[in-house]
């Protein structure tokens, strides 16, 4: 007897739904292409228990009558082609014909629909792939589709499901999706009986980006379109100061089908080169309508690949449209801050340095009540069990906004201190010390002041310090070095414990892409060792309860923003150590003091003191050199003294 038998239609179906049914989010995908493909001008679509329990997809489309009720849950078939022209040829969302047997395969499919000239509707069941008899009812105009338990008879794929909100962080990306992509077809989104998004119809594709990821964004997106040899390129584009963390910002769409497609993505990078840090990532709603005989879409399970007759000539189009608009637009960096409140960013880095290097000085080290008193905001030493805050612990909204970049302060040690800001020469500097402090806010070419050692330096254009050493002379970058600085210190409190953080008052409401929120999940133990208390507020918000006290002067919503688009790449299984070392790199670069800001002689003299304590220090933690050598014999060659 043989070996080879023929499988059965229940398990042909079973595996197709492996390949195009993965998650919940999957057959919302599957069933809205359907009510798209039925000219459907109003779409809703009901999900409870993130998709277990019940999807229901309701429209307004062209309905099916008993017959085609019949067809449409069998395998292969479809409305959608008739010969092999017209697989070369693809106008719609689906042509596969698996969606419904693939779904029915796997949970309690129920499909009611009644076509528009029709006086009566026909339901038909399936359940774990047996199908039953359509039977008349009263219905609407147009399909509902209900599916119910799904994979109540595949238990292994049943348990790999997460939670409701990671569920549904991934229903609500797959609907954004589509419904970006089809502006003029309106559309709602309910979980359990909460309505999460009401989209009217609307001709705006700007109006829909902002329904999804707020006004904010979608006030500062540059429109581009470009067309030629039957490509038209059109969509918006933020500029290059919104840049992100993540690659996940970037949203191709081909006749009103979301793919990835590496040219595309590959002209997107290309045009933003040398207009924002490799490491970044930019902001692209892209739409391409071209010819279906021009593309292939059929490459791919889920059609979300196309493979292009032409690729060299797409790629040529998507960049010339970007290039073309950037060339034609200011993209300066508008001033967001007024002359007194640069001022008092000013005093928040003096106040941050001070903080910084005196809770880090091995002799003094300032109590949380100093540090409280410095910063204007509630400092906390986290235990790993986190205990109870009083109310007198929080800080109040005005001194979270108005508080300076507070580096975190360490346990006292018994000793009692000054509510006053220390002097940092009183820190670096003891008795018989050269130091000797000008008291300037900040260094010109003048400047002759003694470092701790007794060497000098200066401080040029605000972002380089020029400082003497026995045999020559440095200069360094004053960010890089800092940040060294703070990145060894982070990581040396992070491998002790927790980050000091700060409690918020008022949670702060973050409004973020659906998929971030499973992050909450996955690295919920990092976020608290940071500092950080985020609890999901909503299928696209977070709110942030707790913030590291180091970050005082960041802003916090970007800062959230960018740590979980940094952690959603990480994926399910991450290197932790690589993790670890990118956002406390994050972190540091964050924290650390700028090129630009003019820094005191204190502050100079005690960043040189600590360049010489902190591992690692001639690099900072990209990789970049903080410290360039110049030596006495190199100079008198230079002068032809040698």
């Amino acid at each position: 007897m043989g070996t080879i038998r023929i499988l059965q239609p229940a398990l042909v179906n079973r595996i197709a739904a492996g390949e195009c049914i993965e998650r919940p989010a999957s057959v919302v995908k599957e069933l809205v292409e359907n009510a798209l493909d039925a000219g459907a001008g109003q779409i809703d679509v009901t999900v409870v228990d993130g998709g277990r329990e019940l999807i229901e997809v309701v429209d307004d489309g062209v309905g099916m009558d008993a017959d085609d009720l019949r067809l449409c849950v069998e395998p292969h078939a479809t409305s959608k082609l008739r010969d092999d022209e017209d697989l070369f040829n693809i106008r719609t969302m689906g042509f596969r014909g698996e969606a419904l047997a693939s779904i029915g395969s796997v949970a309690r499919l129920e499909i009611t629909s009644r076509p528009a000239g029709s006086e009566v509707g026909h339901t038909i069941r399936v359940e774990g792939g047996a199908v039953g008899q359509p039977r008349p009812c009263g219905a609407p105009a147009g399909t509902r589709v209900a599916v119910r338990d799904l994979f109540y008879c595949v238990p292994a794929r049943r348990k790999f499901l997460r939670t409701n909100q990671t569920e549904m962080g991934h229903i609500t990306e797959y609907f954004a999706r589509l419904a970006l992509a089809h502006p003029g077809v309106a559309f709602t989104l309910r979980h359990h009986r909460r309505t999460i998004h009401t989209l009217a119809a609307t001709d705006d594709r700007r109006q829909r980006i902002a329904d999804f990821y707020g006004p904010e964004l979608a006030e500062v997106l540059l429109p581009i379109r470009r067309e030629g040899r039957g490509v038209v390129v059109e969509g918006w584009v933020a500029p290059p100061a919104e840049s992100r963390a993540s690659g996940r910002w970037e949203y191709v769409f081909v006749n009103g089908r979301f793919v990835r497609d590496r040219f595309v993505s590959h002209a997107i990078r290309e045009a933003y080169r040398s207009l924002i840090d490799p490491s970044r990532f930019p902001i692209a709603f892209v739409f391409l309508t071209i010819d279906p005989a021009e593309v292939d879409v059929n490459v791919h399970p889920t059609k979300s690949e196309v493979r292009w007759r032409d690729a060299n000539y797409i790629h040529a189009q998507v960049l010339a449209a970007l290039r073309e608009k950037f060339l034609a637009s200011n993209l300066d960096q508008p001033l967001q801050t007024q002359q007194a409140e640069q001022e008092a960013y000013r005093e928040r880095v003096r106040r941050a340095m001070v903080e910084f290097f005196t809770s880090a000085a091995p002799a003094q080290r300032p109590s949380a009540t100093a540090a409280q008193k410095h910063a204007g905001m509630a400092v906390t030493s986290q235990p790993d069990s986190a205990a109870p805050r009083q109310r007198g612990d929080e800080a109040t909204e005005d001194d979270a906004r108005s508080a300076g970049p507070s580096f975190p302060a360490r346990p006292d040690d018994g000793s009692t201190r000054s509510a006053e800001a220390p002097n940092l020469a009183d820190v670096f500097a003891g008795p018989g010390s050269a130091f000797a402090p000008s008291g300037a806010a900040g260094f010109g070419l003048g400047a002759d002041v003694a470092t701790p050692v007794g060497r000098k330096f200066v401080q040029l254009h605000n972002a380089f310090i020029v400082a003497e050493t026995d045999d020559g002379l440095m200069i360094i970058d004053q960010h890089a070095l800092h940040e060294r600085i703070v990145y060894e210190e982070l990581r040396a409190r992070l491998a002790a414990g927790t980050l000091e953080s700060q409690r918020l008052l008022l949670p702060e409401v973050v409004r973020v892409p659906a998929d971030r929120l499973e992050v909450l999940e996955a690295h919920a133990d990092l976020l608290r060792r940071l500092g950080i208390e985020l609890t999901a507020a909503g299928p696209q918000t977070v709110a942030l309860h707790a913030f590291p006290s180091l970050l005082g002067r960041v802003e916090r919503t970007g800062f959230v923003r960018e740590l979980l688009d940094v952690l959603s790449e990480q994926g399910a299984r991450p290197d932790v150590e690589s993790l670890i070392h990118h956002v406390l790199d994050m972190l540091a670069c964050k924290a650390a003091v700028k090129a630009g800001d003019p820094l005191t002689s204190d502050e100079i003299a005690a960043l040189l003191a600590r360049r010489e304590l902190a591992e690692r220090s001639s690099h900072c933690p990209h990789g970049r050199p903080t410290t360039l050598h110049l030596s006495l014999r190199d100079l008198q060659r230079q002068f032809a003294r040698r």
